[in-house]
């Protein structure tokens, strides 16, 4: 179709008087007829009368008869007004085709910022790119920080049914495109030693970054199977315009991603830390006689260290202090399951295969020996719980250090296990009286393992003190140890804190005064029961 239309070019009222004054002046009959033949201006001719073309470009527009020879003053006048028009309407084209381009991404920028999930960012970025570049196929890849891969996040046309779903950033021509962040037009692809062969036939491709101002995160990828089909610089100049909006976007769907999960985390954690602190005494309410306090501060959200104390059926005080190796999520985990496994061993009633001889027990001090049958099978708990773990979670290399003591309120004496725990202090007004060193493994290693269990007594004005090794190896900004002897230097002299509570708070005052500024690096914990002097 010709690019002008010459009887509308002639009707034009600032054109038709132009062409009329100028036929006037050559004083001839002259006719004009368009490429059809139909007349246009002037009477119709003999049609044996000589004809000159009316040409644009390499297309005749149209016809004029009647002209004097090498006169051609209303030919030049035709043609210069049709390349005119030309020129008008390709502006128009142009004007017209940027304002759809800045439509189409004033309308990518709306609804991209109203979404922030990255597969349907994605999407949106693929139908508006489809229709400023001509492609039969094409996908969207983003580097997967994980696999270290570049992965097919969306696709369409016979690119939904290749069988390249993830290269490497060093494979292909998206590979080169991701290393070097700069676009590229291959118009012939199978030409290109870097190209992939897929399932989906590709003639000419275009690929562009998605780029922002630090990183690549991925890049566009269009293709046409059509061998006719040539992308030029224009079309990558759009593509790489819209990939750096994308890319934009879909960092911000990334962030607004990782908000979302970090959130979904902390709430997580949150609940964790609430659920283990549920599993901790809240209140336990003992005969007036005795006090007992703890302090608990976990190095992270969760820990691995616990304590715990129970009033058993037999009516003894059932005492604990953990710490379950490693630290965070996979400890505390454990330290939910040597708790409860410790509190429902010890509340049953066939003592098994336990025995208790004179050579297993230490003599409380100014009594006879007494055997509490009661607290001994309690302390079975800790065989119980060391076979249960080692025997269904050797695999996980999980196990507890654990000190398990049950005191009869009455009589002051402190039944015993300790598998492999630090050994704690019972001490008097006039300093440290007893270390009760471990009687056994530390707990859930090895099945089968043997824990000795010991007597003493707590005389009225003792306290049974117990900590876990996050508190003698507390460090300080200089990396030097809180260590035991600073510890043992505050229970030799216990004068000034009378109360289990006022204990551990001096204790804890000295030992963040130590670790200033300093990372705590590991769980935090410690119990303390105290008899009262005039029980």
């Amino acid at each position: 179709m010709s690019q002008v239309n010459l009887k509308r070019l002639l009707k034009k009222k600032e054109v038709s008087p132009i062409v009329k004054n100028i036929i006037e002046a050559i004083g001839a009959p002259i006719s004009i007829y368009d490429a059809k033949g139909n007349l246009l201006v002037g009477s119709e001719a003999n049609p044996d009368q000589a004809r000159s073309p009316i040409e644009v470009g390499d297309q005749t527009i149209g016809w004029i008869v009647g002209l004097p020879e090498s006169d051609d003053t209303v030919i030049g006048l035709i043609r210069f007004l049709a390349h005119n028009e030309i020129d008008k309407k390709r502006l128009a084209s142009e004007v017209l085709n940027k304002y759809t381009e800045i439509n189409l991404f004033y309308e990518l920028s709306e609804k991209i910022t109203a979404n922030l999930e990255i597969p349907a960012v994605i999407e949106i970025i693929a139908e508006k790119a489809r229709r400023l570049v001509k492609a039969t196929s094409g996908s969207i890849m983003l580097m997967n920080e994980e696999s270290g891969l570049l992965e097919v996040n969306f696709s369409f046309g016979l690119a939904s049914t290749s069988n390249i779903k993830a290269i490497k950033p060093s494979e292909g021509i998206a590979g080169a495109v991701f290393a070097t962040g700069k676009g590229e037009i291959v118009n012939d692809a199978a030409s290109d030693p870097r190209f992939i062969a897929g399932s989906n036939p590709v003639g000419s491709l275009i690929c562009a970054p998605l780029k922002t101002r630090d990183r690549v995160l991925g890049v566009i990828n269009f293709s046409n199977s059509d061998p006719e089909v040539e992308y030029t610089a224009e079309d990558l100049q759009l593509m790489q315009t819209l990939a750096a909006q994308a890319a934009q976007a879909i960092e911000n769907a990334v962030l607004q991603d990782n908000k979302v999960k970090d959130a979904l985390a902390r709430y997580e954690i949150e609940k964790g830390q609430k659920m283990q602190r549920d599993f901790l005494p809240d209140e336990l309410k003992l005969p007036k006689e005795w006090e007992l306090s703890a302090l608990f501060k976990p190095a992270r959200q969760v820990a691995g260290d616990f304590y715990d104390s129970f009033m058993l059926p037999s009516g003894g005080i059932g005492v604990v202090i953990a710490d379950v190796c490693d630290k965070g999520v996979g400890s505390a985990l454990f330290m939910a399951l040597f708790r409860s496994l410790i509190r429902v061993f010890s509340t049953e009633n066939d003592l098994g295969s336990i025995s208790i001889t004179q050579a297993d027990t230490e003599k409380a001090k100014g009594h006879t020996q007494i055997i509490n049958l009661g607290h001994v099978n309690a302390l079975r708990a800790v065989k119980l719980t060391n076979d249960y773990v080692a025997d269904n979670h050797s695999n996980l290399n999980m196990f507890a250090t654990l000190f398990f003591g049950i005191i009869d309120p009455k009589t002051g004496l402190l039944t015993y296990v300790n598998g492999g725990h630090e050994p704690l202090a019972i001490i008097s007004d006039t300093g440290i009286k007893s270390r009760l060193m471990p009687t056994g493994p530390a707990v859930g290693m090895l099945p089968g393992m043997k824990f000795r269990i010991q007597q003493i007594e707590l005389e009225p004005g003792d306290m049974l003190v117990g900590y876990t090794d996050g508190v003698t190896e507390a460090k300080n900004p200089t990396s030097k140890f809180f260590t035991e002897n600073r510890l043992v230097e505050i229970l030799e002299h216990p004068e000034s804190h009378p109360s289990a509570t006022q204990l551990l708070d001096r204790i804890d005052q000295d030992l963040m005064e130590f670790i200033a500024d300093a990372d705590q690096f590991d769980d935090i914990t410690m119990i303390a029961v105290r008899r009262c002097p005039n029980s």
